[in-house]
Parts: C-alpha cells; sequence; structure tokens
C-alpha cells in the first residue's frame, strides 16, 4: 500500500490496534491534494488527576487534560496510550482528541479533599499541555491556577511540553 503524507499530520495512516480484535482498513486511498482528516474533540470523562506507582518517574500524580495531540509528532511516546481508549496509534492520536473540559473543577475537589497528602504531580507527562486546543479551552492554565491555590508542602509541579503558545 503506497501511503500519501498528510500535509501537517505525522503520519499517514491508522494502523490496527492491538487490543481489538477486528480492524477495518481506510478503503480510499488518499488524494495529496486532499484536504487531512479534521479533528475531532470528545468530552473525557474520567478524573483530573491519576496516580503512578512506578519507581521509573519522579512523580506520584499526573493531570492529563487531553488525551490524543493535534501536534501528531510521529516520535511521540504517547501514542501507544491512545489504543487503551480504543483508538489507533495512527491518524487518531492526532485527530481524536479526548478533553477533559471539568478538569480543574475536579482537581480542585482532589486538592481540597481530608484524604489528599501533598506530593509532586506531573502536568501533562502524556500529551503536549500546550496543542493548538488550549488557546481555546485553557484547560492547562486553569488547572495551573488551581495549583496555584494549594500549597504543596515543599513539592512542585512539573510540566512537560514540546509546544509553546507564544503568549
Amino acid at each position: 500500500m503506497n501511503l500519501v503524507s498528510i500535509r501537517g499530520r505525522g503520519v499517514a495512516e491508522n494502523p490496527p490496534n492491538r487490543f481489538e480484535t477486528w480492524f477495518l482498513p481506510d478503503a480510499e486511498a488518499r488524494d495529496p491534494d486532499d484536504p487531512g482528516p479534521r479533528t475531532l474533540f470528545f468530552r473525557d470523562t474520567a478524573g483530573a488527576s491519576s496516580r503512578n506507582n512506578s519507581p521509573d518517574v519522579g512523580f506520584t500524580f499526573s493531570i492529563n487534560p487531553y488525551r490524543g495531540c493535534e501536534h501528531g509528532c510521529v516520535y511521540c511516546y504517547a501514542r501507544p496510550t491512545h489504543e487503551y481508549l480504543g483508538f489507533s496509534v495512527g491518524l487518531d492520536f492526532e485527530t481524536r482528541i479526548l478533553v477533559k473540559q471539568d478538569a480543574p473543577v475536579l482537581l480542585r475537589h482532589e486538592l481540597s479533599s481530608r484524604r489528599w497528602v501533598p506530593d509532586t504531580i506531573a502536568v501533562s507527562g502524556v500529551t503536549d499541555c500546550y496543542q493548538p486546543v488550549e488557546r481555546r479551552l485553557e484547560l492547562t492554565r486553569r488547572c495551573l491556577e488551581v495549583l496555584a491555590e494549594f500549597p504543596q508542602s515543599g513539592r512542585g509541579h512539573h510540566q512537560e511540553s514540546p509546544g509553546n503558545l507564544g503568549r
């Protein structure tokens, strides 16, 4: 199969998901002059933070306002995480973005809990927290504002991002 590169996309196909038992390939070849696939945004209902029990990383909790990434870097280590959601590591990763619209509210609720024990929090360790949709939704900005309201007893937060909003 000849793959036609898609302007503005890191990959040109959707390979099969290793966790799915069936696969429906794209039926039509892409014309290089056609526009690339449109990015779709879906509401993600998962909690604001997730706990990490791995001794290999330097944080216990992470906040990911987005799952999937519009930047679509072909080398991104986060691509395989999309397969756990039933999507492909290919075009789905960069065109099917899950958005945690309630992340700032959920984060405030989690940090306000009497059960919360301050610890290191990574912001967007799985996808770029400053991808293009952040300009409009400002979820990362609002999560950082919530974090600033809750001193972490000397602990900090760490942010990863190859992107730049240019603010």
